[in-house]
């Protein structure tokens, strides 16, 4: 098969990326470049994610060893925050 490169600039290109030494030929930098275009670009950049997210739970049950809650039964979050500034026992004060 013959290939015919009629854009200049792709021929440079081409020309640099062979004489920086990173392909022995031609074929070699196609096949390359195919097979990373097969490779779908999300598989590392959700591993990426995946770590931060696992890192970051792990920070959070290292910061929630030890605190207690000790709300009412049945008492929702928002309804005992409210109960801690509503005496005026804000941080600060």
């Amino acid at each position: 098969m013959t290939i015919e490169i009629r854009n200049a600039e792709l021929e440079v290109l081409l020309q640099r990326r062979l004489k920086a030494g990173n392909f022995a030929n031609v074929e070699d930098m196609l096949l390359q470049t195919f097979r990373d275009a097969q490779r779908p670009l999300c598989d590392s950049v959700d591993e990426e994610r995946k770590a931060k997210a696992l890192e970051a739970a792990a920070r959070i049950r290292e910061m929630r060893k030890g605190v207690r809650l000790d709300r009412p039964q049945g008492m929702s979050l928002r309804e005992y925050a409210h109960i801690g500034n509503a005496d005026g026992s804000r941080a600060g004060q």
